[in-house]
């Protein structure tokens, strides 16, 4: 989509959101090359980086770290943020905007099941629904 829309000259802007887990797959980083390869400017990339996937812990299953690093290699602008500061956040969307030549990536430093006891940094959470009690529980958690 974002080089369709550079080719047409659109001015279109693009957004990618992907989980650490999720980029253990090949096809990110051959699509990684693409952006980069075409100087897609007009494609960011939000990755949630809470460190935890289906199967747990993603530096223990397949490590993708340094993020930072291995996406710079790739050509991106890198901007890391607290996934939960509202202020970071729009001020990554706002200077991914100015990003030039380049795409961005925007790697959001994230707690899975933040403000709810027993679901943070748990990655059974990752693929269950609570029942009525835990989501009674979570509720009352976060309006706290």
């Amino acid at each position: 989509m974002a080089l369709a829309s550079k080719l047409d000259h659109e001015g279109v802007r693009v957004y990618c959101i992907c989980g650490d887990g999720e980029i253990e797959e090949g096809q990110i980083w051959e699509a990684a090359m693409s952006a980069s390869h075409y100087k897609l400017d007009n494609l960011c990339v939000v990755i949630d980086n809470n460190n935890l996937q289906i199967d747990g812990q993603v530096d223990k299953v397949m490590n993708i770290y340094p993020l930072d690093q291995k996406f710079k290699s790739f050509g991106f602008e890198v901007i890391k943020i607290d996934g939960h500061d509202m202020n970071q956040i729009i001020n990554a969307f706002n200077k991914a905007k100015t990003i030039k030549e380049k795409p961005t990536v925007i790697i959001a430093k994230t707690i899975k099941g933040k403000g709810v006891s027993f679901m943070e940094n748990v990655a059974d959470w990752h693929g269950k629904a609570p029942n009525e009690e835990e989501y009674n529980l979570a509720m009352q958690e976060l309006q706290k």
